[in-house]
C-alpha cells in the first residue's frame, strides 16, 4: 500500500474515552475504520496506530481473519481498532 491519504474524524464518548473514525483514499484499496483512544493517546500515536495496521493489512488474509486463530490467547485491550474494506 503506497502511502495512502488518511483522513479522521474523533468524538468524545460518555466514558471520556474518543471513538476515532478513519478512512483511507488509495488508488488500489480503501478502508475504513474505528479505533478507540484514551483521552491522553496523542494524534501522532493514533495515526501510527492505525498505519501500523493498514500495512498488516497487506497480507489480508491473516490479518483479518486472526481471532479465529488466536481465541485462548488474544488480548483483550490489544485491539480496540476495527478495519474494513470500502
Amino acid at each position: 500500500m503506497d502511502s495512502p491519504k488518511l483522513k479522521i474524524q474523533s468524538k468524545k464518548l460518555n466514558s471520556g474515552r474518543y471513538q476515532i473514525n478513519f478512512s483511507t483514499d488509495a488508488n488500489s484499496c480503501n478502508y475504513y475504520g474505528y479505533l478507540l483512544a484514551e483521552p491522553q493517546t496523542s494524534v501522532s500515536e493514533i495515526i501510527e496506530k492505525i498505519s501500523r495496521h493498514l500495512q498488516a493489512v497487506n497480507n489480508e488474509e491473516r490479518y483479518f481473519h486472526r481471532n479465529l486463530f488466536s481465541l485462548g490467547r488474544r488480548k483483550v485491550n490489544s485491539g480496540r481498532i476495527l478495519i474494513f474494506k470500502k
